[in-house]
C-alpha cells in the first residue's frame, strides 16, 4: 500500500441487521474520533430496535496502528459488544493487523476471512442452539 491517508467508509443493512464498514491507511485521533461517531449514528437504527448485529469489516488497506489508535479500537469493539455486535467478519488484512485485531477483541465472536463472499457465508450462518 503506497498511500497511508486515513479513509473509511460504512453502511447498515437495517434487513439483515448488518454494518459493513471499509478502513484504510494509517489513523490519526481526529480521524478516529469521527469514525466512532459515524459508526454509532449509522448503526443507531439497529441498537435501537434492539438487533444482534452482525458487522462486516474490510481492512485488505488498513494498516498496523500506533497504540493510541489500537486502545480506542479496543474501546470501539466493547461498546459495540455492549450495543448488540455479536459477530464479526473481517475481510482481508496484514498478518500484524490480524494480530493486533486478536490482541483487542473481547467478547465479539469474529473471524478472518480472504474474500468477502466467504466473509458474508459465515456471517450470515446462524448458529444452531
Amino acid at each position: 500500500m503506497d498511500d497511508l491517508d486515513p479513509t473509511y467508509s460504512i453502511d447498515v443493512d437495517l434487513e439483515r441487521g448488518e454494518v459493513h464498514y471499509c478502513v484504510s491507511g494509517l489513523w490519526d485521533m481526529a480521524t478516529m474520533m469521527k469514525f466512532q461517531s459515524d459508526l454509532l449514528t449509522r448503526s443507531k437504527p439497529l441498537i435501537d430496535a434492539g438487533r444482534n448485529i452482525h458487522a462486516l469489516g474490510e481492512m485488505d488497506d488498513f494498516v498496523t496502528q500506533t497504540r493510541e489508535i489500537s486502545d480506542a479500537m479496543r474501546l470501539v469493539i466493547t461498546e459495540s459488544a455492549k450495543l448488540g455486535v455479536v459477530k464479526t467478519a473481517i475481510v482481508g488484512g496484514s498478518m500484524l493487523m490480524k494480530m493486533q485485531y486478536k490482541r483487542l477483541n473481547d467478547g465479539i465472536n469474529y473471524e478472518f476471512f480472504d474474500s468477502k463472499s466467504d466473509a458474508f457465508a459465515w456471517l450470515r450462518t446462524e448458529v444452531a442452539a
